[in-house]
């Protein structure tokens, strides 16, 4: 330390060579978080425009025109409804005459089909028909072998003799007690003996021909003819096989004319009568339509099924039908025609497996309803509950209203 002789106020002296001094540590970080805060700043604002650019593009986006469930109506603009050409109608009473839908199996005609088998055992000799082949009554269908007809046609040839020697003698000793040469009696023996060999010899024929064999056919063979004309549809014998008298060997068919059995609830049985035509289609028959007509209608109900038989019989078309084939039929009921509330079909849809139709609320919505239904025939459908005569519904369109609500 020195005194300045001008000044008599000390100083302390500072060399050259040392830094300034460091700011306070306070005030050092106020610039960091000042520019933190900005940045964060920046960065909330350039989300926030994000935002209101993505709502506007939202809003601006146009909305589907579909209806829409607003608690027990469906509700949808006049856009919509222009769009899918929906129309209304009132209920209202009309006749029916209803037209049963069912399904129905063809079958044979039982007096048109044959099974032909052996009636006795034996080994097959030869085929000559196979499925597919056309036969006439008396074609010979297959040869079959059999030791059993062999010696039921030797006792009906030893029979035959018998019944020969028989008839001579009783033809000689007629001539000789007419003759006076012979006594009655002894005529009258040969007569009785002639006529036990008569009577042996139609035995030994009835027993061959219940064999199938022939009185005058080769020995031990059987031949299986069909009795009537028609088509073999089918074969269940092959060349050395041996056969028992239970098996069917061929079934010869007539398809010129078949039955369809129906299976009709007991609720439409009371509409079908004998006579009404019936439209058959089918898997193979295209759009061509079979037609027929009813010949019977089943006088019991199947406990299981509740349903009756009806038989329909149809001469064969150009495309056939086989039996064992499903078809579906349309019966038109010649029934007499009642007033019922009636609706077009095309204005009932299915909803959760009900039949629903749409009941105009105002001009923009409607109403599902579900409905009870009962008898049809090919254009309406009777309401039996659900519906009161002269209420509006929807009868054109139902199909948009139901997929876009019960998808």
């Amino acid at each position: 330390m020195t005194t300045d002789k001008e000044d008599n106020t000390p100083t302390t002296a500072t060399p050259a060579s040392l830094p300034p001094a460091a700011p306070s540590s306070k005030l050092g970080y106020w610039p960091w978080l000042i520019a933190l805060v900005g940045v964060g700043l920046a960065v909330f604002f350039f989300m926030r425009s994000r935002d209101g650019e993505a709502a506007s593009a939202e809003t601006d986006k146009p909305q589907r025109d579909v209806p829409y469930l607003d608690g027990q109506y469906i509700r949808y603009s006049q856009a919509f409804a222009e769009r899918n050409k929906l129309a209304m109608a009132a209920a209202k009473s009309g006749a029916l005459s209803p037209t049963v839908h069912v399904t129905g199996t063809v079958d044979f005609d039982p007096d048109r089909v044959a099974a032909i088998g052996a009636r006795i055992a034996g080994r097959v000799r030869s085929v000559f028909k196979l499925e597919g082949d056309q036969v006439k009554p008396g074609d010979v269908l297959a040869e079959i072998e059999s030791a059993e007809l062999g010696a039921a046609q030797a006792a009906l040839i030893s029979a035959r003799a018998h019944a020969a020697a028989a008839l001579a003698n009783e033809r000689r000793e007629k001539e000789l007690a007419h003759a006076k040469i012979s006594s009655s009696r002894d005529a009258e023996l040969a007569a009785a003996t002639a006529a036990s060999a008569r009577a042996e010899l139609l035995a030994a024929e009835g027993r061959v021909r219940a064999m199938g064999g022939q009185p005058n056919g080769e020995a031990g063979v059987l031949q299986l003819q069909s009795p009537i004309a028609g088509r073999v549809v089918a074969r269940n014998l092959s060349r050395g096989q041996f056969v028992e008298p239970t098996l069917t060997a061929f079934k010869v068919a007539d398809l010129s004319r078949v039955f369809v059995e129906l299976a009709v609830f007991e609720r439409d049985v009371p509409n079908i009568r004998m006579g009404d035509a019936v439209e058959f289609h089918g898997p193979g028959t295209g759009r061509t339509q079979v037609s027929g007509r009813v010949a019977y209608v089943g006088d019991e109900i199947d406990l299981q099924t509740k349903t009756a038989s009806v038989r329909v019989i149809v001469e064969q078309p150009a495309v056939p039908l086989r039996p064992g084939q499903s078809v579906m039929a349309k019966i038109r009921t010649s029934a007499k025609a009642d007033s019922v509330l009636l609706l077009p079909r095309d204005a009932v849809t299915s909803v959760d497996g009900k039949p629903t139709v749409f009941v105009t609320h105002g001009e923009l919505a409607v109403e599902p309803r579900a409905i009870q239904l009962g008898r049809q025939d090919g254009h309406n459908v009777e309401v039996v509950s659900g519906l009161e005569e002269g209420e509006q519904i929807v009868v054109s369109g139902v199909f948009a209203l139901k997929s876009e609500i019960f998808r």
